[in-house]
């Protein structure tokens, strides 16, 4: 069957490249990891060859911000000095990085490579060279950045050891202006993963960086608000986590400085610019009146919200439903709030109001998390506590899920 042109035009570029898509944080934790397997290697005398990552992901999603967590991290676990150096493709050229500068020696003029500052020399030194979007650099540019990533060097220097590179770069799609060079050596000797939004990454971002607890609380009723999509297509300002980032700025700003209902106009005509009129007129709302079932409020005083969960039951809006359960499960695997037999007795409630349908999504994602993980720890022990302290989860809950499950695989 032959592809047709819009077709080929719908095709994402992480399957045009037939590659992984992983959460930005997910993705840190690999990259990380892999830098310590080999600096272990060659502690132990295998002299196994550095890796190049080229992380791909839509603009704003935290690919530079990752990166310096990365070297934050390394130079925490590891206790050495590690160093960033960040470069931006679209606003240098070649000369920026190496020149050719003639000097006379016997009357003879000949040419000496002058290397930029800002190339790692000390080679006991260690760190991490990032090219930020690589694929908007011009033609010549990107023939010595390919020299980077896949030889460690610049012309004829190299750089030190304990120096590993990382390249970053829109997806090659409609929604951005690329200049992909197309080299065979390149994609073969270059590791590619494409990121993909995540509320849960972004939201574990936020809540350890502290961002307004406003956007943590609104984020984590409205997942799908992380990133407009639909706002980038168009051309528009859209929301992202890096803009979201910057409305948080914004909020503590006037949280120490006057109040945040004070200056709800002054707030709504600054953050227009970074989220678009539409999405700051649903987060102004949310704002001013919070009318939206908040998933605190389910795990702490459910019997503030519990005649609205079960109208909606009554009304069979399972749509309205499994978006609550949504922002619950996100909440709880972020946030990780502690729990006691009040707690324990809310969500239970919570959970055997809802329709079976419904509550099984709290089994099937407890489930979905990888064993080791913080998420899943913590997701086990609230299970555990729900199974051993409310016999009502125990047996109209819990039960009926694991029948339903046991029918499902005969």
């Amino acid at each position: 069957m032959s592809t047709t042109p819009a077709a080929k035009s719908e095709q994402k570029y992480y399957e045009k490249l037939n590659i992984a898509v992983l959460s930005i944080d997910k993705i840190k934790e690999l990259v990380k990891k892999n830098i310590v397997n080999t600096m272990v290697c060659w502690e132990k005398g295998k002299d196994i060859e550095k890796q190049t990552f080229h992380i791909i992901g839509p603009a704003g999603v935290g690919k530079t911000s990752v990166c310096l967590q990365i070297v934050d991290e390394l130079r925490e676990e590891t206790k050495k000095d590690w160093k960033c150096v960040m470069i931006k493709s679209p606003v240098l050229s070649r000369d920026d990085l190496l020149i050719p500068f003639p000097v006379v020696d016997n009357g003879n003029t000949k040419f000496k490579m002058l290397y930029s500052d800002f190339i790692p020399s000390d080679p006991e030194s260690f760190g991490v060279f990032v090219i930020d979007e690589f694929a908007r650099g011009d033609h010549n540019l990107q023939m010595l950045l390919w020299q980077i990533q896949n030889e460690y060097k610049i012309h004829l220097k190299d750089l030190p050891r304990g120096w590993f590179v990382i390249s970053l770069d829109n997806p090659d799609d409609q929604e951005y202006s690329m200049d992909v060079l197309q080299d065979a050596a390149g994609l073969r000797r270059t590791l590619h993963i494409y990121t993909d939004v995540s509320a849960p990454a972004f939201l574990n971002y936020a809540i350890a960086k502290k961002f307004h607890p406003s956007i943590i609380d609104f984020i984590q009723i409205h997942n799908e608000f992380v990133y407009d999509f639909a706002a980038q297509k168009r051309g528009s300002v859209y929301a992202n986590p890096a803009s979201w980032e910057r409305v948080s700025n914004i909020l503590w700003g006037y949280e120490y400085n006057g109040g945040i209902l004070q200056n709800i106009m002054e707030i709504d005509s600054l953050i227009s610019g970074l989220l678009n009129t539409n999405k700051t007129m649903m987060f102004m709302d949310y704002l001013k009146e919070r009318k939206d079932i908040s998933p605190k409020d389910i795990f702490n005083v459910y019997e503030k919200v519990r005649k609205d969960i079960r109208g909606y039951v009554k009304e069979s809006d399972n749509a309205k439903l499994g978006k609550i359960m949504a922002s619950f499960i996100t909440f709880l695997i972020t946030s990780k709030p502690t729990f006691g037999k009040k707690e324990v007795e809310n969500v239970a409630r919570f959970l055997t109001d809802l329709p079976s349908d419904i509550s099984a999504t709290f089994i099937t994602k407890i489930d979905g998390y990888d064993r080791k993980s913080k998420e899943f720890e913590y997701a086990t022990r609230l299970h555990v506590a729900l199974i051993q302290q409310n016999e009502e989860y125990k047996d109209e809950y819990y039960s009926t899920m694991v029948g339903i499950g046991r029918k499902a695989a005969q």
